[in-house]
């Protein structure tokens, strides 16, 4: 029997998968990151990196409807032969496995800054890996699940950030285009940041029920990103001065400190708590489509030894080293110039090669 029929998903569970590891893997850096750019203009360079995100991403339905049971490498596989794709699914693994980091460091320096400060690193990464390899060891089925129960829970928080608006100033905002087209292009690698994550489609799509709803559903994974990002962005530059928002290092939660109610204090704890959740849902798929590759590669039987092989070398690693903010910043630039290869060009590239292929095959049949 094949996997994909033994772990379907929904489509609101592959929407959801897609949309967590975007908004979990850049919601706390994209409003500052897109400021030191093009300043208060940055929120159109959101925009322009959903229309950007949108050639790729349909670009990789695409590819994946000529393989409607079996991921991208095994569709490539039978067009590039296992050595060439055994390449391209070790390339994926290592960057599958950056992104999963980032995600877990960011969300251990938060956890360490704000909410225990006086806990032991290893100790709060070790809490955090019992969730991850309970959710991840069980597939794309649990992983849809895991993201579609997140977004309902957690689904009210982005609309949390409406409230400081009633101290912000909108004239910060204004006039468009203040400094002309070439910040706000600028800035536009920076945002595409942003939306990394919709090549989880070429995993997630074999396991799909109806598949031809596929494109729809990663372009509306692009449009949630798109909507949650631009709302905090936008809430950001209302209230914080073009001059602090590059000063402030998490505007996200500082602007939390604003939200006050009689019944509790120091609100923006409870608010970082509650987003730990959304930022699982970026390094638990990514942890999982790792070790899918990783056992592609060596015809494992499956996943789980290579989740617990992983989380061990993330675990020794950060037991021994724990980057700062600012080699975190730079990890995700990093991570950013790998992602526009591996999410941006290489799907255009798989495309081209496919009909040039499928091209050639039809000439040598008619002649």
């Amino acid at each position: 029997m094949n996997q994909s029929v033994k772990t379907p998903i929904s489509f609101l569970q592959y929407v959801f998968t897609i949309a967590g590891i975007q908004i979990g893997i850049a919601i706390l850096s994209t409003p500052r990151e897109v400021s030191r750019f093009a300043g208060t203009d940055g929120w159109i360079t959101i925009v322009i990196g959903y229309l950007i995100t949108t050639i790729p991403s349909l670009l990789v339905i695409n590819i994946m409807r000529r393989s409607p049971d079996g991921t991208i490498l095994d569709l490539l596989k039978t067009k590039l032969g296992r050595l060439l794709t055994r390449i391209l699914a070790l390339s994926l693994a290592v960057y599958l496995a950056g992104m999963a980091y980032i995600g877990l460091l960011r969300t251990l320096l938060i956890i360490r800054v704000w909410l225990l400060q006086n806990t032991s690193p290893f100790i709060v990464l070790l809490l955090l890996f019992i969730p991850t390899y309970i959710v991840a060891k069980e597939g794309t089925n649990m992983l849809g699940r895991y993201a579609e129960a997140i977004f309902y829970f957690l689904f009210w928080l982005p609309f949390i950030y409406l409230l400081p608006l009633k101290e912000g100033q909108w004239l910060n905002i204004i006039p468009l285009v203040k400094e002309g087209w070439t910040p706000i292009l600028s800035a536009i690698p920076s945002v595409l940041f942003a939306y990394l994550g919709f090549i989880a489609a070429f995993f997630l799509y074999p396991h799909l029920t109806h598949k031809k709803h596929a494109g729809a559903g990663i372009m509306l994974a692009n449009t949630i990103t798109l909507i949650i990002n631009l709302l905090i962005t936008l809430v950001c530059f209302i209230y914080f001065s073009p001059s602090e928002m590059v000063e402030v290092n998490q505007p996200v939660i500082s602007v939390l400190k604003t939200i006050q109610f009689k019944f509790v204090e120091r609100i923006e704890i409870i608010f970082i708590s509650l987003f730990i959740g959304i930022y699982s849902l970026c390094w638990v798929p990514c942890l999982y489509f790792t070790a899918y590759c990783l056992r592609w590669t060596t015809n494992g039987a499956r996943e789980q030894k290579y989740l617990i092989a992983l989380l061990a070398v993330i675990g020794i690693e950060t037991y021994i080293y724990i980057p700062t903010f600012n080699q975190s910043v730079w990890l995700e630039q990093t991570m950013t110039n790998i992602g526009i290869v591996m999410e941006y060009i290489l799907p255009i590239v798989i495309w081209i090669y496919l009909l040039i292929r499928e091209k050639v095959h039809r000439e040598e049949q008619l002649g």
